[in-house]
């Protein structure tokens, strides 16, 4: 087979088992069981922290939580000030802040499993104080740790699934896993609409307890799985490495497969093993070809907050109760059982059309929501319960189109872009950023839409229309399509400055050659006066 051909065949999306070059790979679903499987237990890590986005923005509206952080009106409403409503939300964008920036000195030293037990033990300690605290001052600080928390298992999670998950099924792994994300958003308020009448502290407390079996499983099972075959490369560990690349393809990679991918990681990490890893790695970011990179990875990781996610998602419940359309926690379970549709409906695409068109749709549905929000309480004449089901139906849009098309792929793209030596750094600091944006987003907010303030209502959806038209632009241009493609042959394509439509038809000549490399390993040593290509080859 030629060269080329043999890069064409290893993209081809229509039958199962592909020709890789010599050797053979098994693209479906049951041949790729185990992959799958440790996606679905990876998952978990992200549970908590969609459990956090629907249970906290519930506490809001919450008398048994609002006795205790909040206060009562003349008319015996409970209610709760703009500042700690402020500062529940935001803190804990904040800790995630500083738990992503720490996603790549961690990850250097430690490797991504045990970066991951650390986020959980911290997890269990401010799920305690959290539900246990009556204390303002505690509870920020709870809510600023949880954060640090959720940075650290949200971006080695990702990182790690990145780096053992095969090219095909990148994007599917990756959607799949952050689907955690909107089931644990969706449970949360599941068990706040069971818990909200209960007029004492075990309103909040109950879901708050909740918490502990995600990070307890974590911490007991995670030792035994695999540290990923690209970090152990990384820290010069290639037995151990071969080992766990073995345990993630067996059943779907042939010998000769397996070895030509080992061949290509291992080249990026003698390429890399001049790179000192320490501190100082950090502002290999932005020198070079990987400038280009962290832009990419950074801006489309703005993309949730971009079009107002944290307006929607965070203070929904609240924004509903304001909006007079009935029991507010009922119809947020509503909004967020659509989201999941659309994360189950990204399932069936990705790995046929890539994610590129997918993030341009999800921008697009999201940022139309906006604009018909903010018109329709903008008309005069629109009676009040008309308007409650409009914005019923537009949040509804909205949230499907942010979970189809922006939650899953935003962490695939910041972990697909950098390099091997920087995978960690970039995911870290293109989180941040973004976490960054949701945190300004959850600050402001509430001057915004409390009627105590502002009380611009659903017509602050016109600052997110706009926002959402910028990020739009900026994918549509600059954000390649890499489906299919290994993280070695994006990180070849990035060195040689290949453009941005160009990515789906370049011929990566490194890969082809580490393929060679792959497949003397196997048969070289079995034909006679046969040379290895590794011994004769200088990269």
């Amino acid at each position: 087979m030629a060269p080329a051909q043999a890069d064409r065949s290893s993209h081809n999306d229509g039958g199962e088992w592909q020709d890789v070059g010599e050797g053979v790979r098994n693209n479906s679903l049951r041949a790729n069981w185990r992959i799958f499987a440790v996606t679905l237990y990876m998952g978990i890590s992200l549970f908590q922290y969609g459990f956090d986005k629907g249970a906290i923005a519930g506490f809001q509206a919450m008398p048994g939580f609002l006795q205790i952080f909040g206060y009562q009106t003349p008319s015996g409403e409970w209610a709760i000030k703009s500042g700690p409503q402020q500062i529940i939300t935001s803190f804990m964008i904040l800790g995630s802040i500083i738990g992503s920036l720490l996603t790549g000195v961690i990850g250097a030293r430690i490797g991504r499993r045990y970066s991951l037990m650390i986020g959980c033990v911290l997890m269990i300690v401010c799920v305690v104080i959290m539900a246990e605290t009556t204390s303002f001052a505690a509870l920020y600080a709870s809510r600023l740790l949880i954060g640090v928390a959720n940075g650290i298992l949200l971006n080695f999670t990702i990182v790690y699934l990145q780096e053992c998950t095969p090219p095909h099924f990148r994007g599917l792994c990756l959607s799949m896993v952050t689907c955690w994300i909107a089931i644990g958003t969706t449970i949360g308020m599941v068990i706040n609409n069971e818990t909200n009448d209960i007029m004492s502290r075990k309103a909040y407390q109950i879901p708050l307890y909740i918490c502990y079996p995600a990070p307890a499983i974590l911490i007991l099972t995670l030792p035994f799985l695999p540290e990923t075959p690209r970090w152990l490369l990384q820290h010069n560990r290639p037995e151990e490495a071969l080992k766990s690349l073995r345990f993630f393809r067996k059943g779907a990679y042939d010998e000769v497969a397996l070895q030509q991918e080992f061949e290509a990681m291992k080249s990026i990490a003698r390429r890399e093993a001049e790179v000192k890893n320490d501190w100082r790695l950090f502002f290999e970011l932005f020198k070079g070809t990987n400038l280009r990179r962290t832009i990419i990875a950074v801006s489309v990781g703005t993309a949730n907050a971009g079009v107002g996610a944290m307006f929607i998602l965070s203070f929904g419940t609240y924004f509903f109760k304001v909006a007079e359309v009935g029991d507010p926690f009922q119809w947020i379970i509503v909004t967020n059982c659509l989201g999941l549709a659309g994360l189950f409906t990204t399932w069936c695409i990705v790995t046929h059309i890539g994610r590129r068109r997918i993030i341009i749709a999800g921008c697009i549905m999201c940022t139309v929501s906006m604009l018909v929000m903010a018109i329709l309480y903008s008309v005069p004449g629109v009676n009040t319960h008309g308007a409650g089901i409009g914005l019923v139906v537009i949040v509804s849009i909205y949230v499907f189109g942010f979970n189809f098309g922006l939650e899953p792929y935003v962490y695939l793209v910041a972990g697909e872009m950098p390099s091997q030596k920087l995978r960690a750094y970039t995911m870290g600091l293109s989180t941040a950023v973004s976490f960054t944006f949701a945190w300004l987003s959850a600050f402001t907010t509430p001057y915004f839409i409390n009627p105590t303030e502002l009380n611009w209502g659903p017509k602050f959806g016109y600052i997110w229309f706009g926002s959402g038209i910028i990020v739009t632009s900026f994918i549509w241009y600059f954000l390649p399509e890499v489906r299919g493609r290994t993280l070695e042959e994006i990180d070849e394509m990035f060195r040689s400055r290949v453009p941005t439509k160009e990515f789906p038809k370049h011929v990566c000549l490194e890969n082809q050659e580490a393929r060679e490399r792959g497949l003397m390993n196997v048969i070289g040593d079995d034909k006679p006066g046969a040379t290895h290509v590794e011994a004769t080859s200088k990269h």
